[in-house]
């Protein structure tokens, strides 16, 4: 085993940040992160978005929602990186590598959290809506201020496991050049060329301590008071 030729400073720190203070370009586990953590806020929105119309009685919200979640379940990220990668260049339009792969990111776990979102939906109790209903509520209010907390709060572990998947899906940014941390790893590997198990067992433990985390995070948030606490003030 070489452990002292992979933990070395230098390459922490080009896994940890890639060249940023080098040559002022950042990577690795702080562009990870920050490509994980952008496309969870914006993938939950749209899944948001499109659960509530998923739920609708109207054909005109619940078909478009439908349609969007099925292609978007049933092609491989893999593809969808490359399309949002290569496409836009073929109609003038210059996109980076890092917002390549967090359109793709995003589009593809929307189509996932979206079902998520939808059964957190349905699992609210009727009685709620008839109450929301006699305080005077709209619909839109009844989604935002009754329905949408508690199915949340129904749907916590599923969102926790599909953000875990969102962070590991990140490392298929390597394929098209992005200096995440897969991509570092792969480089150091390449220039050591003699000790790719150290190499990819460091990215193994980074990995998981990170997604670690997250599955811890969510479980805190599982206790219903904590949850009340931070989310809706109660």
């Amino acid at each position: 085993m070489h452990w002292d030729r992979v933990w070395t400073a230098a390459n922490w720190e080009r896994l940890l940040v890639g060249d940023l203070f080098n040559r002022g370009e950042w990577g690795g586990l702080l562009l990870t992160l920050t490509l994980g953590v952008l496309s969870i806020f914006l993938s939950t929105l749209l899944g948001a978005i499109l659960g509530v119309m998923r739920s609708s009685a109207r054909p005109a919200l619940w078909v478009p929602a439908m349609l969007y979640i099925q292609a978007f379940r049933n092609v491989p990220l893999l593809i969808l990186v490359f399309w949002a990668y290569f496409v836009p260049p073929a109609f003038g339009l210059n996109t980076s590598k890092f917002t390549s792969v967090l359109v793709a990111l995003t589009l593809f776990t929307g189509a996932y959290l979206a079902e998520i979102i939808r059964g957190g939906i349905r699992a609210v109790a009727s009685g709620q809506l008839e109450a929301a209903r006699a305080l005077g509520m709209g619909p839109f209010e009844t989604q935002l201020w009754v329905v949408l907390p508690q199915a949340f709060f129904n749907m916590l572990p599923a969102l926790g496991g599909r953000y875990v998947v969102s962070i590991k899906n990140t490392s298929l940014a390597f394929l098209i050049g992005l200096a995440e941390l897969t991509e570092i790893g792969k480089q150091i590997g390449a220039r050591l060329m003699t000790a790719p198990i150290e190499v990819y067992l460091t990215l193994l433990m980074i990995y998981f301590v990170v997604n670690r985390g997250i599955s811890s995070a969510t479980r805190l948030l599982e206790n219903r008071s904590r949850f009340n606490r931070l989310f809706l003030r109660v």
